[in-house]
């Protein structure tokens, strides 16, 4: 039992550099995160993880797996996916549940991936669409500014 929860202590430490070189964001590991925000009803106890990307109007809640099948396989089990929604629920709509897993000792470039419930995906493109919209409501302004011969 001690090796499977340094192991998953290990994968949040982990989990966080990776997050966070790929993209400007700011993850943290939640020190003291799962039974102990739970026992004792603090929602920014909740969670393994927690990262919010400037451009995104949401923070994401994550729950760290690791194990659970090796490195060609995890089972995904529904309580997780529960269980970080329910975290998550506390604060939204400004928190997203996802899952952030790895396997387990892979060699294969594929060794991380993340999971989102359809509703959490669902919000995720919503906030794409958003975005995609403003960029073309400011295209068709900046090309009527420069159309119309103003400069800045």
């Amino acid at each position: 039992m001690v090796k499977s929860k340094d192991k998953g202590k290990r994968w949040e430490r982990d989990a966080v550099v990776v997050l966070n070189e790929q993209f400007p964001a700011t993850w943290k590991r939640i020190v003291g995160s799962g039974a102990f925000g739970t026992i004792m009803d603090i929602d920014d106890l909740r969670g393994d993880l927690v990262g919010r990307y400037y451009f995104l109007p949401f923070k994401i809640r994550a729950e760290a797996k690791t194990g659970y099948g090796g490195a060609t396989q995890l089972a995904l089990k529904r309580e997780w996916f529960e269980k970080i929604r329910y975290e998550a629920e506390k604060n939204f709509p400004v928190e997203l549940p996802m899952l952030v897993c790895k396997y387990s000792g892979s060699k294969s470039p594929i060794k991380h991936f993340v999971a989102l419930d359809f509703e959490a995906f669902h919000t995720f493109l919503e906030a794409f669409e958003d975005l995609h919209q403003e960029n073309i409501r400011l295209r068709e302004k900046w090309e009527k500014i420069t159309d119309e011969g103003y400069t800045e």
